[in-house]
């Protein structure tokens, strides 16, 4: 006889390890702040452009809020009469970023370079600090610059002696292009954050740019990235390296090694080990969409079945869960990395899963009584499920089925063998575990 395992341990095990995750509070590491996004028309009337024909130049820079919520900065750049620059910024006022480290945005861009600018309440008309980060062309990604990164510059040139950024006087972010480049730009923007605390998986920009190529598969960026040994290891023991190497293509959300870290004390050992494999495939699976989902759209459930909430206002989320890294293209797929481990939430058993659990649970603890030699106890075992199955389970099974049970107890009663008993009810709870799934 064949050896099952039991969707009860799964389903009670996920649904302590849920439980035990709300019951001590896990909360994400860090602090987030949305200095701005563009979730309505009017924030439009918070910025201004300024371009090179304050200095005699003919370049052309715009901006507009889409309908998709976000800012495009677009335009042309002309490097004539000594020109060479566009800009956007945001209106003066005290953002109030005092204890923030970071500043954070999430950006499409067309492969050209920019520079992030901050001004601050002791800056001079033309002066502001900047930093600069190189964009994908048509492709998401998050850029996380640090505060003490961003350099003082007037005119474009570097001003040496100025002192530090100070978050705390920080009164207008924006963006600028300079890269002596001719040509049409186009730069959109989704939201801009402040961060503390907050260890970035992918520490620049240029990085960054290197990490999301899409030259590797995702188990390979994974492994490239160095921040997902848990998760690696996971997958390995789960047996799924193959399947989030296929073709695709897939979406994930990757909890980082900080993610698992929260986790209670022996979690991940207990989920690593070969009889709770199970229990981990359904965890890991459950962080799988199928397809290319890239945030800002909405999700269908994931591949372990059940759906995942995905949030993008201001600040991204999935299922509670702060999104810190997103739209890191794979080969197969699209990365997204998350601070919390999500959990699969309980599920409302149906009759027939009952019915099913009750099956294999008695096929679970009567096969090895039936291996050891002892048949007569595994009949027994068989038995007692078929009468429970009968009396219980009358909303899941069809006459068919309960005909079949009837006839196999009837025939097990007659002057049969303990191994032929056995035999009996096994067949029969076969046949209506075949019809019930």
């Amino acid at each position: 006889m064949k050896r099952t395992h039991s969707k009860s341990k799964t389903i009670f095990t996920i649904a302590i390890l849920f439980a035990c995750s709300l019951s001590l509070g896990i909360t994400s590491a860090g602090q987030t702040k949305t200095v701005t996004d563009f979730s309505t028309p009017l924030i439009g009337t918070q910025w201004i452009s300024v371009n090179d024909g304050v200095m005699g130049g003919v370049s052309e820079g715009s901006f507009r809020i889409t309908e998709n919520k976000t800012l495009e900065f677009f335009g042309t750049l002309s490097l004539e009469n000594n020109g060479g620059f566009a800009s956007i910024r945001s209106r003066s006022a005290d953002l109030q970023l005092d204890g923030y480290d970071t500043l954070a945005v999430r950006v499409k861009g067309d492969g050209r370079t920019y520079n992030l600018n901050l001004r601050t309440s002791s800056s001079n008309a033309s002066g502001s600090y900047r930093a600069a980060f190189k964009t994908q062309k048509n492709s998401w990604q998050q850029v996380r610059i640090p505060f003490k990164d961003f350099t003082y510059t007037a005119f474009g040139r570097r001003i040496a002696g100025t002192g530090a950024l100070q978050a705390n006087k920080i009164q207008s972010v924006g963006f600028t292009l300079s890269d002596k480049q001719a040509g049409p730009f186009l730069l959109e923007v989704d939201w801009i954050r402040a961060e503390n605390g907050i260890k970035a998986v992918i520490e620049t920009p240029e990085i960054q740019t290197q990490t999301a190529s899409a030259d590797k598969d995702i188990v390979d960026t994974a492994v490239a990235a160095g921040n997902f040994n848990t998760l690696v290891a996971a997958v390995k023991a789960a047996g799924l390296v193959d399947a989030l190497k296929a073709k695709g293509p897939l979406t994930v959300f990757a909890p980082s090694d900080e993610a698992f870290a929260k986790l209670p004390q022996g979690t991940v050992a207990s989920l690593l080990k070969p009889e709770n494999r199970d229990t981990l495939i359904a965890i890991l699976t459950y962080h799988v969409l199928p397809g290319e989902v890239l945030l800002g759209t909405r999700s269908s459930n994931t591949l372990q079945g059940q759906a995942l909430t995905i949030s993008t206002g201001g600040s991204s989320e999935v299922n509670g869960a702060n999104v810190i890294a997103s739209d890191i293209m794979a080969s197969n797929g699209v990365i997204h990395v998350i601070d919390t481990v999500l959990m699969p939430p309980s599920k409302t058993q149906t009759a027939k899963e009952a019915a099913l659990d009750v099956i294999q649970l008695a096929i679970q603890r009567g096969v090895p009584l039936f291996n050891a030699g002892q048949p007569s106890a595994c009949a027994a075992i068989y038995e007692v499920a078929v009468e429970s199955l009968l009396k219980s389970s009358t909303d899941a099974l069809s006459d068919k089925d309960r005909s079949t049970l009837r006839k196999a107890l009837a025939d097990m009663r007659e002057d049969q063998g303990p191994i032929e008993q056995a035999w009996t009810l096994r067949r029969a709870l076969d046949r209506v575990s075949q019809s019930l799934s």
